[in-house]
C-alpha cells in the first residue's frame, strides 16, 4: 500500500489554517473545472494556464496509447537497438531517468540520459554504445532546445561518418506537433515521431509520451504505471472524501509552509529513491520560484543535519517498501522529538512512480494557489538563454568569451567575480576569499553548487561529499546542481524566486572538445557560454556569486577545491551571523 503521513509539528496551525482555507474555497472541483481563476485572474495568465492542464487527462490519454507504446518498444528490440540514449533537458529528461533508475534494465538493455553540454559527458556516451545498436530519443516540446539540437546534429553527423546505413532510422522524436523538432524528424527520416498533446508543459508531462515512450522502450509494464496513477488520480479527485485527499494534504503542507518562513523543502530518500527527488525538485521549483516567491527544494539523500532540517525548513521523507535505511529512519525519529514538520511517503514498488508523478503534480499546483502564483509559467527561464546567445553572439564575432574579471590563481584554482556588483571579494588566497564569501550569508540563506562537470560518478562523489561538508559547517541548506542541466529546473527559483540564496558557479578545463556540426562554436565553448550567462543574470539580481574554474580539469580541481575549501571553513563561524 502505498501511504502518505503528514505530520506538521509546529506547523500545525498553520497548516490547518491553509488546510481549512482550501477547502472553503473548493479548489479540488475549480481545477477539475480547469477555472483558471484559481491561480490568476489577468487574461494574460488565464490563456497561459488553460494551455496547461492537459496533464489531467493525461492518463486516460495514455492508457489508450499503451498498446501502440508496447508494440513500439518490442519493434525496437527485434530490430537489435539495445542501447537507449535521450537527448533532453528537463521535463524531456528527468521523468524518463526516474524509470531507468528505478526499474531493472531488460536484458542486454543500457540507458543513458544527456542532459548537458559537457563535451566529456557526450565523449563517455559516444565510447560506450555501439552506434549499429543505439537508438536516440530526441525529446524537445518546442523542439528549439539548443542543448538537444546540438546533441542531436553530434550523433547524427557520427552516425554518418561512421557509415550507418540509414541513420535516420537510429531515432525517434518526442514533441509537440508542428514543431521544430517534428519537421527535423521528417526532413531526417525519423524511425516515429510521437506528437504529445500540446497543452501538457514540460515538467507536468512525465505520465505523457515524454515519460511513457521511453519507459516503455526501457521494458517498464507502461499499464501497471498508468493504473497506479489512475488510483491517484481518483483519491485526488472531485468525488473522493476531501478530508482523505492526498494530494490537497501535501499541497496545504506545502503552502503554509512557504506562507510561515519555511518555504525549504528537504527531500530525503535512500539512494535509490533520490532520482525521483530530482524530478520533485524541477516540478516544484519551477512552478513556484516566480514574483519573490518559492520553495527551494533541496534533494539531500538519506540524511541532512537535524539542525538545519528542524529550523526554518519542512522535511519529506520518500521511502520504498521493505528497502529500510537506517540513517534516514534515525533522522525522522530526532525531527519528529524537535516538533519538526515532516512528511512521509511509502511507495509500495516502483510502479507507484505513475501514482507519485500525479500526486506532486497535484500537490504542486495547490501550492501555488497557496502561494496566488501561476505554476505553469517560467518567467525567468528565457533570461539566462538570452544572455547565453548574446555571449554566443559576441563570440562568433570577435572569438573571445568575457570570462569577467579574474581575482587569484592557486593550486590550479582560478576565482572570478563580476566586475561592478557588490559581493566582490578582496583576499590574497582563495581560501580567504570563500571564507569572506560564506562569512556574508544571513538568516535564511542557501548556498548553491552549480557545476558545469560531467555528471559521473567520481565527480558526483566529490561534490556530494564537498554538499555535505559545507551543510554541517555553515549550518546551512546547500543545493547541487550540474550546469546546464539546472538551467531547465531549479534556476527559474534561482532568478525569480526569494532573494534568499549564494552561488558558486564551478566551471572547469576540457581535456578534450567536440565540435557541433554546422556551428560556430563547439560543446565546451556553448557550455562556458551557459555557465557565464546565468552567473551573470544572478549577479543582475545582486546575488551574491563568485565562479571557480578547475583550470587543471574536473578531477584535480574538484581536489583541490575541497582542500581550500576546508581551510576556509577551518576559521568560519559555524553559524550564521
Amino acid at each position: 500500500m502505498r501511504k502518505q503521513r503528514i505530520l506538521p509539528g509546529r506547523l500545525a496551525p498553520a497548516y490547518e489554517v491553509e488546510l481549512g482555507r482550501l477547502r472553503a474555497n473548493q479548489v479540488i472541483p475549480r481545477l477539475w473545472a480547469r477555472e483558471a481563476g484559481l491561480w490568476k485572474n489577468d487574461a494574460a495568465h488565464a490563456e497561459t494556464i488553460a494551455n496547461r492542464l492537459g496533464w489531467l487527462s493525461a492518463v486516460e490519454a495514455m492508457r489508450a496509447e499503451a498498446a501502440e507504446m508496447t508494440a513500439f518498444a518490442e519493434e525496437i528490440a527485434a530490430a537489435g537497438l539495445r542501447d537507449l540514449v535521450l537527448l533532453g533537458m528537463g521535463g524531456s529528461s528527468l521523468a524518463p531517468e526516474v524509470f531507468s533508475l528505478l526499474f531493472p534494465a531488460p536484458a542486454g538493455g543500457r540507458f543513458f540520459v544527456l542532459d548537458t553540454t559537457d563535451p566529456e559527458s557526450l565523449l563517455a556516451v559516444e565510447r560506450s554504445v555501439h552506434l549499429a545498436r543505439t537508438l536516440f530519443i530526441v525529446a524537445s516540446k518546442s523542439g528549439k532546445t539548443i542543448e538537444t539540437l546540438s546533441q542531436f546534429s553530434y550523433f547524427h553527423n557520427h552516425l554518418n561518418q561512421a557509415g550507418v546505413a540509414s541513420p535516420g532510422r537510429h531515432f525517434i522524436a518526442i514533441t509537440d506537433a508542428g514543431s521544430h523538432l517534428d519537421a527535423l524528424a521528417q526532413e531526417h527520416g525519423f524511425r516515429r515521431v510521437f506528437r504529445n498533446p500540446a497543452d501538457i508543459g514540460g515538467r507536468y508531462s512525465a505520465l505523457s509520451y515524454f515519460g511513457l515512450v521511453p519507459a516503455a522502450l526501457w521494458g517498464v509494464d507502461v499499464n501497471a504505471v498508468l493504473d497506479a496513477a489512475a488510483e491517484m488520480e481518483a483519491a485526488c479527485g472531485p468525488q473522493a472524501p476531501v478530508d482523505a485527499n492526498p494530494a490537497l494534504g501535501l499541497g496545504a503542507f506545502l503552502g503554509a509552509a512557504a506562507l510561515s518562513g519555511s518555504g525549504t523543502l528537504f527531500l530525503l530518500s535512500a539512494r535509490n529513491l533520490e532520482p525521483l527527488g530530482n524530478w520533485i525538485e524541477q516540478l516544484v521549483a519551477e512552478s513556484t520560484g516566480k514574483d519573490g516567491q518559492g520553495i527551494v527544494p533541496v534533494v539531500a539523500g538519506p540524511a541532512a543535519p537535524a539542525e538545519i532540517l528542524a529550523e526554518g525548513c519542512v522535511t519529506v521523507a520518500l521511502t520504498l517498501e521493505g528497502q529500510e535505511d537506517a540513517a534516514l529512519r534515525g533522522v525522522l525519529e530526532a525531527l519528529k522529538q524537535r516538533s519538526a514538520p515532516v512528511v512521509e511517503i511509502r511507495m509500495a514498488g516502483p510502479v507507484d512512480l505513475g501514482a507519485e508523478f500525479f500526486r506532486w503534480e497535484v500537490a504542486t499546483v495547490l501550492a501555488g494557489v497557496s502561494l496566488s502564483i501561476d505554476p505553469f509559467d517560467e518567467p525567468n527561464v528565457q533570461e539566462s538563454k538570452d544572455a547565453t546567445a548574446r555571449l554566443l553572439r559576441g563570440f562568433e564575432a570577435t572569438g573571445e568569451m568575457p570570462q569577467g574579471s579574474l581575482s587569484l590563481a592557486e593550486s590550479g584554482l582560478e576565482l572570478y567575480t563580476e566586475p561592478g556588483t557588490r559581493h566582490a571579494v578582496q583576499a590574497l588566497q582563495v581560501s580567504e576569499a570563500l571564507r569572506t564569501f560564506f562569512s556574508r550569508r544571513r538568516a535564511g540563506d542557501y548556498l548553491a553548487l552549480l557545476a558545469y562537470v560531467a555528471r559521473d560518478a567520481e565527480n558526483a562523489a566529490a561534490l556530494e561529499s564537498l554538499r555535505d561538508r559545507l551543510a554541517e559547517r555553515l549550518a546551512m541548506p546547500v543545493l547541487l546542481g550540474y550546469g546546464p542541466r539546472y538551467l531547465h529546473s531549479i534556476g527559474q527559483l534561482y532568478k525569480g524566486g526569494p532573494a534568499a540564496g549564494m552561488f558558486i558557479v564551478i566551471t572547469s578545463h576540457k581535456a578534450q572538445d567536440l565540435s557541433i556540426p554546422g556551428a560556430p562554436y563547439t560543446f565546451a565553448q556553448l557550455q562556458m557560454a551557459q555557465a557565464l550567462g546565468d552567473l551573470q543574470c544572478l549577479a543582475q539580481r545582486d546575488k551574491p556569486v563568485l565562479r571557480l574554474h578547475l583550470a587543471q580539469g574536473a578531477r584535480a580541481g574538484l581536489a583541490a577545491l575541497r582542500k581550500i575549501v576546508d581551510e576556509a571553513l577551518a576559521a568560519s563561524s559555524p553559524a550564521a551571523p
